[in-house]
């Protein structure tokens, strides 16, 4: 078992080695799907653990020889939000656990976040303009400083007011990618995951053109290209799926 706990939260090495051991039976669950979400508390300390879904054959042997696990790419990831100017949960530790030599299991402890998510208030008819351009401005933010977030939905951008202010937490940063200039199409490929509210993506969309100093008629086409592809995309995921029986299965 492979254990890497961030300086500043030493002293809770000890119960974060536990974790895979007590995992299945303690913490409050927060999120029950392809992955777990939990909640523990130590004392004062909350601590977020997620556990990502074991993973295939192939992708086992991918995190153990070829490429960093959804994990370590989470607490690292963390660091460099922060380092770019973005709010995400402090990283606190990740834990990677191998069977017969090969990658097995994954968990991303980090601190708790008590911001709502974007979707209840942004994903309806009447929803808050004044919210959404201060969205779209984080979203021309993230691109300019090279962040192309791998999964940019409502449910993974959170908020709060403070003294008057919109601030934004990012979360579910694993997939991320770094590149000093993302391109037109990298970017509204990369937003494509935003929201299926047609009305509120052309309005979003258009703010961020209007940001970034980009034709909002040529950031809209791409954008809603590359959403109705990834729609259809997930249409036939679905229904070979039900075709086959396979439950299905988010996030």
């Amino acid at each position: 078992m492979k254990v890497v706990v961030h300086p500043h939260y030493a002293s809770l090495t000890e119960f974060i080695r536990s974790l895979p051991h007590i995992y299945s039976r303690e913490g409050e669950m927060l999120y029950d799907k392809r992955n777990k979400v939990k909640r523990f508390q130590l004392g004062k300390e909350i601590l977020i653990v997620k556990k990502f879904k074991r993973p295939n054959l192939i992708q086992r042997i991918a995190y153990t020889f070829f490429k960093k696990s959804k994990a370590e790419r989470a607490y690292l990831y963390a660091g460099i939000f922060r380092e770019r100017g973005f709010q995400t949960p402090h990283e606190i530790a990740y834990i990677e656990i191998k069977i017969h030599g090969l990658f097995s299991d994954g968990y991303f402890v980090s601190t708790a976040c008590d911001d709502k998510p974007l979707l209840p208030i942004l994903n309806r008819e009447d929803f808050d303009q004044e919210l959404a351009d201060h969205l779209s401005l984080l979203l021309a933010n993230l691109h300019q400083k090279g962040i192309l977030h791998g999964d940019i939905n409502l449910n993974n951008v959170l908020y709060r007011v403070a003294d008057g202010k919109y601030c934004f937490t990012l979360i579910d940063t694993n997939r991320s990618r770094f590149t000093p200039t993302p391109s037109m199409q990298e970017c509204m490929d990369n937003l494509k995951r935003l929201t299926h509210n047609k009305a509120l993506m052309d309005y979003v969309v258009r703010k961020y053109a209007r940001a970034r100093e980009w034709s909002e008629k040529e950031c809209t086409s791409l954008v809603f290209r590359y959403l109705s592809a990834f729609e259809s995309k997930v249409q036939k995921k679905r229904r070979l799926q039900a075709l086959l029986g396979i439950k299905k299965d988010r996030k």
